[in-house]
C-alpha cells in the first residue's frame, strides 16, 4: 500500500522539493496550502503522516497540529514539523503543540528521508 503524506506548505518551491523527495520514497503526496485545508484533508483522507510547516498564513502550524491532535479522527496521525524559523526552544514549542518530530529548513535531504521512513515504518507496524 502506498503511504499517503499530507504536506502543509504555503511556499510553492518548498512544496515542490518536499513532494519530489516524498515521491522518490514511493509516497503519494496530498498538498495543502493552508492549515484550514490541512485539517479538512486530514479528516477526509486520513494520511499516514502529516508534514506541517509551522509558519503559515492565517492559522499557524502549531494551532493546526493542536486541532489535529484534539480530534479523535486525526489524533493518531503522526505530525512532523517543518520550519525555516528555527529558534532555540521552537522544537519544544512544536512538541508541546503535539508534533511528533521536528525538522528545519533548508532540509538535509538524507535526514529528511531517514525521518520520514522512520515515521512511516512506525505507522505500518501499527496496522
Amino acid at each position: 500500500m502506498t503511504p499517503r503524506v499530507l504536506v502543509v506548505e504555503d511556499n510553492p518551491v518548498n512544496l515542490e522539493l518536499v513532494t519530489e523527495l516524498l515521491e522518490r520514497e514511493g509516497c503519494r503526496v496530498l498538498p495543502a496550502p493552508s492549515a484550514e485545508a490541512a485539517i479538512r484533508l486530514a479528516a477526509t483522507e486520513r494520511p499516514d503522516l502529516v508534514l506541517m510547516d509551522l509558519q503559515l498564513p492565517g492559522m499557524t502550524g502549531y494551532e493546526a497540529t493542536r486541532r489535529l491532535k484534539a480530534a479523535p479522527a486525526t489524533a493518531a496521525i503522526p505530525v512532523l514539523a517543518l520550519t525555516s524559523y528555527a529558534m532555540r526552544g521552537d522544537d519544544l514549542k512544536a512538541s508541546e503543540a503535539g508534533c511528533d518530530g521536528y525538522l528545519t529548513k533548508p532540509l538535509d535531504t538524507n535526514l529528511f528521508r531517514k525521518t520520514v521512513r522512520r515515521f512511516l515504518a512506525r505507522d505500518t507496524k501499527g496496522e
